[in-house]
């Protein structure tokens, strides 16, 4: 939560309209635009009122549920040519009155993690057709799908009011997006349609029909038959309704997967019967596939008195085979047949690795009659059952979950009402978005204007208490540039030129009449009386293009003060790019200097390396000389190197000596550079 600053509350406690501005611990932006827009508590009662309803519905799941992919094309270019149709067909046997089309996006799992609307178009039309394939409905329009800022992975819900006699439908993309792992390649894709009449889905099992593109070659995953199997990525028809003890039922392990199992449904009359529903359990580990114990083979047979054999006159009303569907419901519908018992019979069971045991698991069954679930709250039991077992969250794998009327994580309704609950998710979170969008307009309008507020009367006080003594300082600053620049062009033109001169007539002395102590002792004098001299020209002259580098400095003082010697200066990239603070800069200017002098006067040293890195965040400078070296006692003693040590102390930089006598001696100085 943000908090005003102390500025701001300190003039806004000496403002009654501002009052709001100086409760601390608040929003300030947030209580003045409360305080003063109708507007704004509108919104928050509205909000007050949509939140809660969403703990009702349903949510878009972002982990796999496993079962088909469903429908792609590939094409080459994004937006279809003129007169270039990019669409997929589907019809269905009969003619029916379809009142609700749902459109669920396909998914796809990749190296960047789960895009919940994997081929999704940015524009696309859906329309009915009849049995010709003519138009009889423009359902909707869709343009920009992609920037929706709540969208993702939600099914597109689109009533049709009042219902339209149809035969088929028919989806047209416009502009597509790229396909992430294929180069030159657009996308248009859907995990499941439906249309629906009533609640039944006259799209399962369709006809479909691909109109331009070419389908990718993964059978397992893509087919234009997955369109209308039933299976989408959004796991079982569930709405939220609290805790419920069981979680789902399941066998004991079998050894082989032929090992067969069943359970039977006792509806406790006769009726007739025209489907089942099954619904497959939660994987109860997540090293399991979704759709866990699913059979691959099942028969399911109905009996008037549920006897064994055939006193029980079983009769066989379906025979199927499946792959796994995942978190998705499965509908085995047959001709209607008349009983009280129902018996589902796994042929062959789900087996996950060879060394794993084959289970038959579930987690609701389902018996219908004329699209009323006539099972629920009737007993269902098995030879084969596992007795109850404990499941993560406390709940129960049990026999009573079979026909109890919920799956794994709540309700379960049919997929009608579970898709018009998603479509209502999607249009309460639009909502939401917009309304918290809107707040924050509304607030940043009201913190604006308040800062402006505040803003003009503080202005006055900054001209008075800031502004005018901020000029005074930059005018004396700019004085003093001025006077240091003097100083630094006098020390550069008269004094260097005056030592440059002396030292020019020492050598051509020296030459003349041979060399002497005494004009080795001017040479060096001048010559170091030089270097000196541009140090404080360097550091009086913090800016400009005239300046050097640190680095590049440092080695033109060495060619300066050892040029009698045999000298040799190093740096490795990153040192060349060092900048140290002023204060730093002359230390170790100074440091650099006096440990010069010492290699000059003490070391008799004919040689003489420098070398200069930066690394690991400090920036190191060793000297090195063949020189005579130090005693140890001496090195021991307070005096020795004491200013050497000063400099390294106010540097904050570790200062070590290496010396042997006749050996010669190496001096390390690492100093830390302050973070960027």
């Amino acid at each position: 939560m943000r908090r005003s600053p102390p500025w701001i509350r300190a003039i806004a406690a000496a403002l009654p309209l501002a009052a709001p501005l100086a409760s601390a611990g608040t929003a300030w932006d947030e209580d003045l635009a409360r305080t003063f827009s109708e507007r704004l508590r509108g919104i928050d009662r509205e909000l007050a009122d949509l939140r809660p309803r969403l703990e009702n519905l349903p949510k878009v799941p972002v982990n796999d549920q496993g079962g088909t992919g469903g429908f792609s094309a590939m094409q080459t270019t994004a937006a279809p040519a003129p007169g270039e149709r990019r669409a997929v067909e589907i019809k269905w046997p009969a003619p029916a009155k379809v009142d609700l089309v749902a459109l669920v996006p396909a998914r796809r799992y990749d190296a960047t993690g789960l895009d919940a609307q994997y081929g999704l178009p940015d524009d696309f039309m859906v329309e009915l057709l009849d049995g010709e394939g003519k138009v009889v409905s423009n359902v909707a329009s869709e343009h920009g799908v992609r920037s929706h800022p709540v969208r993702r992975g939600h099914p597109f819900v689109y009533p049709v009011d009042p219902p339209v006699e149809a035969a088929g439908l028919r989806i047209s993309a416009g502009r597509l997006r790229p396909d992430s792992e294929t180069d030159g390649a657009f996308v248009h894709a859907w995990a499941e349609v439906f249309a629906f009449e009533g609640q039944r889905d006259v799209a399962l099992g369709g006809e479909v029909r691909n109109l331009g593109g070419s389908v990718p070659p993964s059978p397992w995953h893509w087919s234009p038959a997955f369109l209308v199997d039933g299976q989408t990525p959004l796991g079982l028809p569930e709405l939220p309704a609290g805790e419920h003890g069981n979680i789902g039922w399941m066998t004991e392990g079998r050894a082989k997967a032929a090992d067969g199992a069943s359970l039977t449904v006792d509806l406790g009359e006769s009726i007739g019967v025209d489907a089942v529903r099954l619904l497959p359990a939660k994987r109860p580990t997540a090293d399991l596939p979704s759709g866990f114990g699913f059979p691959q083979r099942l028969r399911i047979m109905i009996s008037d008195n549920g006897q064994a054999g055939e006193a029980g006159n079983w009769k066989t009303v379906a025979e199927r085979s499946y792959r796994n569907p995942g978190h998705n419901p499965v509908l085995v519908s047959f001709e209607k047949t008349t009983g009280r018992y129902v018996k589902i019979e796994a042929a062959e069971l789900w087996r996950a690795f060879d060394d794993y045991p084959a289970f038959f698991a579930l987690s609701e069954v389902e018996v219908t009659s004329d699209g009323v679930n006539r099972a629920v709250g009737k007993p269902a039991f098995s030879p084969d059952s596992m007795s109850n077992v404990i499941a993560s969250s406390g709940r129960i794998w049990s026999s009573a979950a079979l026909c109890d009327g919920f799956g794994p994580d709540g309700r379960l309704v049919s997929s009608r009402e579970w898709l018009a609950a998603l479509g209502e998710r999607l249009r309460i979170e639009t909502r939401v978005h917009e309304l918290q969008k809107e707040t924050d307009r509304l607030v940043f309008s009201y913190r604006r204007g308040a800062l402006i507020g505040l803003s003009v009367l503080g202005l006055i006080g900054i001209f008075l208490m800031v502004v005018l003594p901020i000029r005074y300082r930059r005018h004396a600053r700019r004085e003093l540039v001025k006077v240091r620049e003097r100083i630094a062009g006098d020390l550069h033109d008269e004094v260097g030129s005056n030592l440059g001169s002396i030292q020019m007539f020492a050598d051509l002395a020296a030459s003349r009449s041979g060399k002497s102590e005494e004009l080795k002792r001017i040479q060096r004098i001048a010559a170091e009386t030089v270097s000196a001299v541009r140090d404080i020209v360097w550091l009086l002259r913090p800016e400009g293009e005239h300046r050097i580098g640190t680095v590049e400095h440092l080695r033109e003082t060495s060619s300066i003060m050892l040029e009698s010697l045999d000298w040799k200066f190093t740096a490795n990239e990153g040192a060349w790019k060092v900048e140290m603070p002023d204060d730093a800069t002359r230390h170790l200017f100074l440091f650099f200097r006096e440990a010069l002098h010492n290699v000059i006067r003490h070391s008799k040293a004919g040689k003489v390396e420098v070398h200069v890195e930066e690394t690991a965040g400090r920036f190191r400078l060793t000297i090195s000389d063949d020189g005579v070296g130090i005693e140890a006692k001496r090195l021991e003693r307070p005096a020795t190197l004491h200013a050497l040590r000063q400099r390294a102390e106010a540097l904050r930089a570790e200062f070590a000596v290496d010396s042997t006598p006749g050996g010669g001696t190496r001096l390390t100085l690492a100093i830390p550079l302050p973070k960027r």
